[in-house]
């Protein structure tokens, strides 16, 4: 049987039935300035500490956060620079 999404094997009975799809909605946070992914590193943590959110996860997203701070951080140096050297 090929099937894209999980099933579910009762354990009394054998039959096989189709699980629903995940629903899979977009999670949207603001992330244009570094105040943003401070926002959102402190609500993984909050998350993370009350059980909601797997540590393994939170871990990975704080790290795509780290990264995502660090560009903001290049961006907002290569403006300033811009500015001094008086190419804008």
């Amino acid at each position: 049987m090929s099937n894209k999404y999980p099933v579910e094997v009762d354990g009394v009975t054998g039959e096989v039935s189709d699980l629903p799809p995940a629903n899979r909605t977009r999670y949207r946070a603001k992330l244009d300035t570094l105040q943003d992914v401070r926002r959102e590193m402190a609500k993984l943590y909050r998350e993370t500490r009350s059980g909601v959110l797997d540590v393994q996860d939170a871990t990975k997203m704080t790290w795509m956060l780290q990264a995502v701070g660090k560009v903001i951080e290049g961006s907002d140096l290569e403006k300033r620079i811009e500015i001094l050297e008086g190419k804008k």
